[in-house]
């Protein structure tokens, strides 16, 4: 038996239902008293266990929100329907799949976002980057095949459909409606990158 062998088996494997119930206890405790509010302790409490288990799979609490938030979420796609509008709006659908708990647990740590230097990065490169990098890609591949002009500034316009989705969970505490992207597709990002 090789030494990175005898590691892996040294020890208890840990209990996934451990982890599932500390990430459901930060959910719940981000919707009902917020990012300040959830401390290590409390999500102890709530998942009835100990710090030390929440220590071992996650460095902090920044870490630890964004694991919970993550949870919520579905892959952001690179999706390719043949058509530039069936690109963007398949992209964007991204940001209309919020139910009301993933709202809720958003609209907590985007309220603190501003206050949290390590929550913010953190968030952004978990959570918001992979679906802005997604649109970002779709229009790329578009430039490339002649259809979006090739000055388009790339990341302002990737992260229009975000940001008035982030806007809507922590004004609104919904994600938006797939009719409000479909029209900030044909009336806002079209436009911009033509």
């Amino acid at each position: 038996m090789s030494e990175d062998e005898s590691n892996r088996r040294a020890g208890r494997p840990r209990d996934p239902g451990v982890e599932r119930a500390i990430l459901d206890a930060v959910q719940e405790l981000l919707i009902e008293n917020g990012y300040a509010g959830t401390t290590i302790g409390a999500v102890a409490d709530r998942a009835r266990c100990g710090r030390s288990a929440i220590y071992r799979r996650w460095e902090n609490k920044a870490e630890l929100v964004v694991a919970a938030v993550r949870a919520l979420q579905v892959t952001a796609a690179v999706p390719d329907t043949g058509t530039l509008r069936g690109d963007l709006i398949a992209a964007a659908m991204h940001f209309a799949q919020a139910d009301e708990r993933t709202a809720g647990v958003l609209a907590s740590i985007l309220s603190e976002i501003g206050r949290d230097d390590e929550l913010r990065d953190v968030a952004y490169r978990v959570v918001g980057g992979p679906p802005v990098a997604a649109l970002g890609v779709v229009i790329e591949r578009w430039i490339e095949r002649g259809e979006v002009r090739a000055d388009a500034p790339v990341a302002l316009i990737a992260g229009l459909v975000p940001t008035a989705a982030f806007g809507s969970i922590s004004l609104r505490r919904r994600a938006l409606e797939p009719d409000a992207v479909v029209q900030l597709v044909d009336e806002v990002v079209l436009p911009a990158l033509r």
